[in-house]
């Protein structure tokens, strides 16, 4: 329950933060993001392929670094599981695959992924693909996900075109149009899990390290 209350209150603080925000120009801090966004938003992105040999997957990302707690991994794509964040976390994952490996790739540093990422690779979003301002009606902040495959961790940036025009989202009365939206997927990097035994799945309490 405590759990919950605090997960809760993340995600209500952030909702808070975002009625805040109009110009997603404004610095990003110590950490970049694709399109010098200031913010972006975090998930899991699990495709049915990719999961097809996988028993059983729980991952966290470290928010709270000494009270954490492993989420299950199922296919889905909840790339909005954490909205507004403006810096980089250690991600733990850990799994088991259908033949009885396990493996878990502990801390990994995201930040220096990124870094690393950035120095030869430029993202942009849609509305700096289109040579127009950011609109706060219908663009998206990008989307960083995660997912699990064979024996390894992906990391993958995920930005999202509004396919609706700009003067075309909203009603004369204010009312929103339907929107359509594609998704362009960015693969940062695979982790290799380290191979280990004995997890047990039902001890959802994550001790860092």
């Amino acid at each position: 329950m405590i759990k919950l209350l605090k997960r809760l209150a993340l995600v209500v603080l952030l909702a808070a933060l975002n009625a805040c925000v109009s110009n997603p120009s404004m610095s990003a801090g110590v950490d970049y993001f694709p399109g010098g966004s200031p913010f972006y938003s975090f998930g899991v992105s699990q495709s049915k392929e990719n999961f097809e040999n996988i028993a059983r997957a729980q991952s966290d990302y470290g928010l709270y670094p000494n009270d954490g707690y492993w989420d299950e991994i199922r296919p889905m794509r909840a790339l909005s599981s954490i909205n507004m964040l403006q810096a980089y976390y250690a991600l733990h994952v850990r799994w088991e695959l259908k033949d009885g490996r396990q493996f878990i790739a502990e801390n990994v540093d995201v930040r220096a992924a990124m870094n690393e990422y950035f120095k030869t690779h430029q993202i942009m979003l849609q509305h700096q693909s289109e040579g127009r301002a950011w609109d706060s009606v219908g663009d998206s902040h990008p989307s960083l996900g995660y997912e699990v495959k064979d024996d390894g961790v992906i990391l993958k940036w995920t930005v999202t075109t509004n396919k609706t025009p700009v003067k075309e989202r909203l009603q004369s009365n204010g009312a929103a149009n339907r929107w359509y939206f594609d998704y362009q997927e960015y693969i940062v990097t695979t982790i290799k899990g380290r191979p280990t035994s004995g997890i047990d799945f039902d001890n959802r309490v994550l001790i860092t390290k």
